[in-house]
């Protein structure tokens, strides 16, 4: 278990890989936010919130993961 040193170290934070969502949006013929909504149930403003901070959101991984998202390839680390 990491130990917090009290440091200024800065630990990653995982946020969604745009290539793999607009992979599952190719595959599944997604092409604007109102089909996302329509094919997932996941509104527009959720999407929209999602894809500009790509801050993981639960609604938004299930609907990925329901489009065949890879689990291995959705989420990116940032180590900035």
């Amino acid at each position: 278990m990491p130990m917090n040193t009290g440091g200024d170290e800065r630990m990653g934070k995982f946020l969604l890989s745009l290539d793999e969502i607009d992979r599952v949006k190719r595959r599944n013929s997604i092409h604007t936010l109102v089909d996302l909504e329509k094919v997932t149930k996941v509104t527009r403003k959720t999407w929209r919130e999602a894809l500009s901070s790509r801050a993981p959101k639960p609604a938004v991984l299930d609907a990925l993961a329901d489009l065949g998202a890879r689990p291995d390839k959705i989420l990116v680390l940032d180590g900035a």
